[in-house]
């Protein structure tokens, strides 16, 4: 399929905890070469655009807050992060690693996790009273709210690595058009549910109001926020308009979305915990 949407803007605010392992759990970072991962870490966060919210680095593992943006998948700022910094060890330490018989610094694999301004649970709930909130009332709403009764997080079982990355996107309809009624809705719903299971997302909550949806999805951290939207603003508009042309016709809304989105990381835990945790260790 052609991509629609050349570029998106987005508002947007995607948190990460991060931690890595030495191999072998050897206590590989001693307090020298702990200053040259912070010099190496802040290179690449300069260069990559990420931001290092906090750090906490012991003898044989690492601990990271970063925030990126919705075009950077979590896989890739991981292989920067931990490519970069192996490598420069292994450059400025090569005896070091002899020694304690270690190929490279790194263990495979990595922990992530996401957090954000609020628990998951409280956006669960500001999803689920958006229908109330914008004044629909009537059995008929019902459709309009979907709960995913299978969602169990980590959705994905990944090889090496424990991944628990959850965003809660907000999509908007061509010029705000109220394109979305009841019947619409419950079929959309499960279409965009087909589609995660294409590209690798589990939607976990989705409420949709006439002209905005809401959605809490846990993606694979190869999948961007931006092309986890792409995949449904794509599919979707050519959905609508195999299935709905009567409706885009007579609202004239052909593009059935703005080329725009938000996207928030949440998680069990805020991001403020997380740095108070961060601290304590």
């Amino acid at each position: 399929m052609t991509p629609h949407f050349a570029s998106l803007n987005a508002a947007y605010q995607l948190h990460f905890y991060l931690w890595f392992k030495t191999n072998y759990g050897r206590p590989l970072l001693t307090e020298n070469s702990r200053l040259l991962v912070q010099e190496v870490l802040a290179e690449v966060c300069a260069r990559e655009s990420y931001h290092l919210l906090d750090t906490d680095c012991a003898q044989d593992n690492l601990r990271l807050l970063v925030s990126s943006n919705p075009r950077q998948p979590v896989s890739k700022v991981v292989n920067m992060l931990k490519g970069n910094v192996s490598r420069q060890f292994g450059l400025a330490f090569p005896t070091q690693l002899k020694a304690q018989n270690c190929p490279s610094l790194w263990a495979r694999g990595y922990f992530a996790r996401s957090s954000g301004k609020v628990e998951i649970e409280r956006v669960r709930q500001y999803l689920e009273s958006q229908v109330a909130h914008h004044g629909y009332k009537g059995t008929w709403t019902g459709k309009l709210t979907f709960r995913n009764p299978n969602f169990k997080s980590p959705a994905f079982k990944l090889e090496h690595s424990f991944c628990m990355l959850d965003y809660h996107l907000v999509l908007a309809t061509q010029d705000r058009l109220p394109l979305f009624d009841e019947e619409i809705a419950s079929k959309l719903i499960n279409y965009v549910l087909a589609i995660g299971r294409k590209h690798r997302f589990v939607v976990d909550r989705m409420s949709m109001m006439p002209d905005h949806v809401h959605l809490i999805v846990e993606a694979v951290p190869s999948l961007s926020a931006e092309a986890c939207v792409l995949a449904i603003l794509e599919n979707t508009r050519h959905w609508m308009t195999k299935r709905y042309t009567g409706v885009l016709k007579e609202m004239d809304a052909w593009n059935v979305w703005e080329p725009s989105f938000y996207a928030g990381t949440v998680g069990e835990y805020t991001t403020a915990q997380v740095r108070q945790f961060l601290k304590m260790n």
